[in-house]
């Protein structure tokens, strides 16, 4: 069926129900002049008193809602009631003006005076016109109200939508600014070595151009496996093991129920890089870094350890830290707003510096599916 045979058959549907409306009606008052006549009335004579009277409001109640329809557009509830008034007396003359018409088509004499006609049915019938007018008001106020419940809906769906997409443009910008951070340095390390040590150089580009496939592979989603992570991790160290000549030694332990855990791309490699740059790499005896994952209930938590040159006295992370910390903080405050939480602190005995990240612990779908 299309849409011009649906709209038709609507239209019949509806003219069908309306006349039933109005026969209804007409019957109900038929029946109650005849009740009340004790026998003086007879029920074809009811029903010439009552069915003109009834059917003629029928045909005139879409006129009645489309004109109250036309002038209550733009304009106030007050101003839309208050212009009822004449309308309501127009139109119930007009009633009754049809009414008195159709008396001879149907065997009615024709009253001795058309004014008392008038005068007699004059406020019954503005009764019935208040009715029709007060209820095509408030069913179209009731229409205009859902139209605006649904408006709102769809703004606030297309709201939610475009925040959605500019959180996600802002951790994609957040992770582009640290992936050339990480290539220059590393490249750097590759440059020093293309002449006095070719192999090892060819070696890293390799290592490099894999760190640079898994980063791309997790490019369009912004969580990961702990697991993915601590590999991608494995690979950057093994580029700056060669860098710092084995100055620097990072260890790393993750607990097992740990590395299903769901956690942001590119998460640890920037905080292990500030340990190395700004924590031991500056110290002739080099240093030590830890990366720890637990689980603790409902959180997972990370934690880089070094025992480097430590912070200042004065150190804030608003106002010192670098694009790494920055960055990671700015990156976890969009994926768990006010659900997470990120510390950097002095190390044991103020040696060193400790940043604990704590997560909401989120299972990835493999491991739920293999736990049942």
């Amino acid at each position: 069926m299309d849409l011009r045979t649906h709209a038709g058959v609507r239209r019949v549907t509806f003219v069908l129900w309306a006349f039933v409306f109005w026969t209804l009606l007409g019957l109900f008052f038929a029946g109650q002049d005849y009740i009340l006549g004790d026998g003086h009335v007879s029920w074809p004579l009811a029903l010439e008193w009552a069915m003109p009277r009834w059917y003629i409001w029928g045909l005139l109640a879409p006129l009645i809602v489309a004109t109250d329809r036309w002038i209550g557009r733009g304009r106030s509830i007050g101003l839309r009631l208050a212009l009822q008034v004449p309308l309501g007396v127009a139109w119930t003359l007009v009633a009754i003006t049809l009414q008195l018409i159709s008396r001879p088509p149907i065997g009615l004499a024709w009253p001795l005076s058309v004014w008392r006609f008038e005068i007699e049915r004059f406020n019954w019938d503005l009764l019935i016109y208040a009715v029709i007018a007060g209820i095509a008001i408030a069913r179209d106020y009731a229409q205009q109200a859902r139209g605006h419940e649904r408006e709102a809906h769809r703004l606030q769906l297309e709201s939610v939508a475009l925040q959605r997409h500019l959180a996600e443009s802002r951790l994609q910008s957040l992770r582009s600014q640290l992936q050339p951070h990480f290539l220059f340095n590393a490249l750097n390390t590759m440059s020093a070595l293309t002449e006095t040590d070719p192999k090892t150089a060819r070696r890293l580009i390799e290592q490099l151009g894999q760190l640079l496939r898994v980063s791309l592979h997790h490019a369009v989603t912004p969580l990961m496996t702990l697991a993915e992570e601590l590999t991608f991790l494995d690979d950057y160290l093994a580029i700056e093991s060669v860098r710092f000549e084995g100055r620097i030694t990072v260890s790393v332990r993750a607990d097992d129920d740990t590395l299903d855990a769901m956690v942001p791309g590119f998460l640890l490699q920037p905080l292990v890089e500030n340990a190395i740059r700004h924590g031991v790499a500056p110290r002739l005896s080099g240093g030590h870094i830890a990366v720890t994952a637990v689980r603790d209930g409902a959180l997972l938590r990370l934690r880089v350890q070094d025992d480097g040159l430590g912070l200042r006295h004065d150190w804030a992370t608003r106002r010192d830290a670098g694009v790494g910390l920055r960055n990671t903080a700015a990156r976890l405050e969009q994926l768990y707003p006010g659900g997470h939480r990120f510390q950097v602190t002095p190390g044991a005995s103020s040696n060193g510096v400790d940043v604990l990240l704590e997560l909401p612990w989120q299972a990835s779908r493999r491991a739920v599916v293999a736990g049942g």
